[in-house]
């Protein structure tokens, strides 16, 4: 299974002005937290998952961002894209 969509960080969030004023950047909590959203939908009935491995590999800015979802063997392989690249990588198990 795979599921594919968008995040979109919202610049106008107040947790910008602190995270950092006059260069916002999205923490990786709330990149995790919007893919354990995704996964909730992905797997109905799965509210528990062990976050895994994750790497934030570039800053990324407020805005609209794509995603890939895999589902391999109990877990779910998470990848985040701006421009095509990965900016962010991780798994979710399924608990």
């Amino acid at each position: 299974m795979e599921m594919t969509g968008t995040f979109f960080f919202d610049p106008k969030d107040l947790i910008y002005n602190d995270h950092f004023p006059g260069n916002p950047i999205v923490p990786g909590t709330q990149i995790i937290r919007a893919f354990r959203e995704a996964a909730r939908r992905a797997v109905p009935g799965s509210n528990r998952f062990v976050i895994d491995d994750f790497k934030f590999r570039q800053f990324i800015a407020p805005g609209e961002y794509t995603y890939r979802i895999q589902y391999k063997e109990n877990s779910l392989s998470c990848e985040l894209f701006d421009k095509n690249l990965a900016a962010a990588t991780g798994k979710l198990i399924i608990s």
